[in-house]
């Protein structure tokens, strides 16, 4: 099953031509122009990888980053940046993202790339998960 993709930028160039790629390419796609709006989305719909720039208004991708989280830890979350500090892409990192990539993108294939990487990591996850509850139920009780 195709991952349920939601872009977060505020450059609505990047928003539409990432939407329409990866809904040529099977995908379901969303988009949020800033931090705020994407939370607003997060909480009425379920989101299974987040493309998210970093350096936004309202609220930055640092922010919405943990925000996210917050709301569902296995969100695979790709940020980007045109211009991020190291700091800033360490800290990404470090609070729970998946990925990031610099803009502007040179091959949409590299992106798509990632997302299909964040699809095997979920796929990888709910089996694991999968395992762990049956075994648990399958224990005998001490």
């Amino acid at each position: 099953m195709a991952a349920n993709i939601l872009i977060v930028d505020d450059e609505e160039g990047i928003r539409k031509s990432l939407s329409a790629y990866f809904k040529m390419e099977g995908y379901t796609a969303e988009t949020a122009g800033d931090g705020a709006e994407a939370i607003e989305k997060l909480k009425k719909a379920k989101f299974n990888i987040i493309l998210l720039d970093i350096n936004m208004p309202v609220m930055d991708g640092l922010e919405t980053l943990q925000n996210i989280k917050a709301i569902d830890f296995s969100i695979q979350v790709i940020m980007m940046t045109a211009y991020s500090t190291f700091d800033k892409t360490m800290k990404s990192l470090e609070y729970g993202a998946t990925d990031y990539i610099l803009k502007p993108f040179e091959n949409l294939g590299e992106i798509l790339n990632l997302i299909r990487i964040s699809e095997e990591r979920l796929d990888r996850w709910r089996k694991n998960m999968s395992a762990t509850i049956i075994k648990q139920r399958s224990a005998p009780a001490k």
